[in-house]
């Protein structure tokens, strides 16, 4: 019997194994193969990285639209294993590539629960308890050179290329402020190389996590309270190699800090 892609994804996201490669027809048909496929990596990655803790969303941005030729962003789930808090040290070798985001991330205070009319900005923001600066690290079975051409049915399955998710501290009382014009500094060994705000984000990091809330609800899931949202890139991202550090500082929120170790 042919192996299956998520076994095959779980296969090529250890270092160790060959990155997995996709011929003509291998990707998913649609959204419903793409995402079934990435629940069954979930269960198969389970085993080492634990059950799922929240949600990444990709390609909110036109920059990251572009650079993975998507039109529309797409989820993945962040797993309790790979959920850190800053600053964060983690073993560059856990990765196949390390691929560094800012982003906004939310906790949840209460469930948005599965329905059929479209999530509102306000319903969502009503639903937050607190805001995060935080680091998505994008890694992917398809390995450095394979991962931006696969398309967006193949990122899905692959978890969305999740690869672990760093939180800074959280702020409750994060509406005082606009994160749409907040700006973000990111900065590798201590050397700015990118800015950005919130606006990358769908426009608004609300917009991003209304978007998830309505995807799933779409397919008839909802998000639970106490679980986390990253809302996608707000500034240029970066690649990373071992013994390097990054530093995003989100204004008013703080900063959020990683470190990849040899």
């Amino acid at each position: 019997m042919p192996e299956s892609l998520a076994s095959r994804l779980a296969a090529g996201r250890d270092p160790a194994n060959p990155p997995t490669s996709l011929g003509p027809g291998e990707a998913p048909a649609g959204l419903q193969a793409a995402y079934g496929e990435q629940h069954r990596l979930v269960r198969l990655l389970g085993a080492r990285d634990g059950r799922p803790v929240g949600y990444k969303i990709g390609a909110t941005s036109l920059l990251a639209q572009r650079f993975l030729g998507v039109a529309a962003p797409f989820a993945g789930q962040v797993l309790a294993g790979r959920l850190h808090r800053s600053p964060a040290r983690l073993s560059a070798a856990a990765f196949r590539f390390r691929l560094v985001e800012p982003e906004y991330a939310f906790t949840l205070a209460r469930p948005l629960p599965a329905r059929a009319l479209a999530y509102t900005p306000a319903e969502v923001a009503a639903a937050v308890a607190t805001l995060h600066p935080a680091f998505e690290i994008v890694s992917s079975a398809y390995g450095e050179q394979g991962w931006q051409r696969v398309g967006g049915r193949a990122l899905i399955a692959d978890n969305g290329a999740h690869g672990a998710l760093v939180l800074g501290e959280g702020r409750s009382d994060w509406q005082r402020f606009d994160l749409a014009r907040e700006r973000v500094e990111l900065r590798i060994d201590g050397r700015l190389v990118g800015t950005g705000d919130g606006r990358a984000a769908r426009g608004h990091p609300l917009l991003a996590l209304a978007w998830l809330a309505t995807e799933l609800a779409r397919q008839g899931r909802g998000l639970q309270a106490g679980e986390v949202v990253t809302t996608g890139v707000v500034t240029p991202f970066k690649l990373l190699a071992a013994g390097q550090r990054a530093e995003a500082q989100f204004g008013a929120f703080g900063s959020c800090r990683v470190e990849f170790t040899e």
